[in-house]
């Protein structure tokens, strides 16, 4: 009997304990939350204050990502290579920082600030469409969006993301002659990296909405309405530095699209 007492009133410190940790945690959500909604209610007035539109529904709950120091990828560009001008691609041609690899069917040239061009001609018709579709798949690039004549002249574009986040100043562009493709150009990235420490958090949304509004007064942007916000990478470095991808919010408007540096706070026009 004695047992059974001990057992239930265990049970019952157990039940009390685990109610006052989520009575706890149902306290810290409502005070974050309660938070949240004040900074948002006070951008809001900051930007009607000084004639721009913002929604709260526009301010981001997104967690920028952190710094990431990329390291050149030899065999990705020797794939991406293969891709286009067939397998197997033979030893690549080392000049400075360029590395280029030649077959019958073109010349690819990859360099260590990311850049590479691809020549030759490479696909005819819907099979160059598809070949196009199959590589920014296969190296993470977004849909390529086409823009062709009737006689299957123009180009066409793809966004570029690393893991699922956009890099905003990195794109791949095809380009085609009466349907064959004839170049691919653009940067292409090493499939990870390495995270850097920073000294600072980057910068919340909040942040950077205020950060992007003393931008505007400094400098008379002509903006009278946010029209939303996400958060990415911005490629940083060039071929005597080394790369790394810079975690970034991009602040759309009605005029155009401005970058905040997460890090640093700069802000910049697209």
């Amino acid at each position: 009997m004695e047992r059974y007492l001990l057992k239930n009133i265990i049970i019952l410190i157990l039940v009390l304990v685990n109610g006052f940790l989520l009575g706890a945690l149902i306290l810290r959500h409502s005070a974050s939350s309660q938070a949240q909604h004040q900074v948002e209610d006070q951008l809001v007035a900051l930007f009607a204050a000084d004639g721009m539109e913002l929604s709260p529904d526009v301010i981001s709950k997104e967690t920028p990502p952190a710094t990431l120091s990329l390291a050149r990828d030899v065999e990705r560009e020797r794939a991406a290579a293969a891709f286009f001008l067939g397998s197997p691609v033979p030893a690549g041609d080392q000049s400075g920082d360029t590395c280029t690899y030649s077959t019958p069917a073109g010349v690819a040239r990859f360099r260590s600030n990311g850049g590479f061009d691809i020549v030759g001609s490479l696909a005819s018709g819907e099979e160059a469409k598809d070949l196009c579709r199959r590589f920014c798949k296969a190296f993470s690039w977004a849909e390529p969006q086409f823009s062709l004549d009737k006689n299957g002249t123009g180009t066409a574009v793809a966004a570029c993301f690393h893991g699922k986040l956009p890099v905003f100043n990195c794109t791949v562009t095809f380009t085609f002659d009466r349907g064959t493709l004839l170049t691919v150009s653009g940067t292409l990235l090493p499939e990870s990296g390495t995270t850097v420490s920073e000294s600072r958090k980057p910068l919340s949304a909040a942040a950077a909405l205020t950060a992007f509004q003393q931008a505007r007064r400094e400098s008379y942007m002509v903006v009278s309405a946010v029209t939303g916000m996400e958060t990415g990478y911005a490629l940083q470095g060039s071929t005597a530095s080394a790369l790394s991808l810079t975690p970034m919010w991009r602040i759309a408007t009605d005029t155009a699209d401005y970058y905040v540096n997460c890090i640093t706070g700069t802000v910049s026009a697209g």
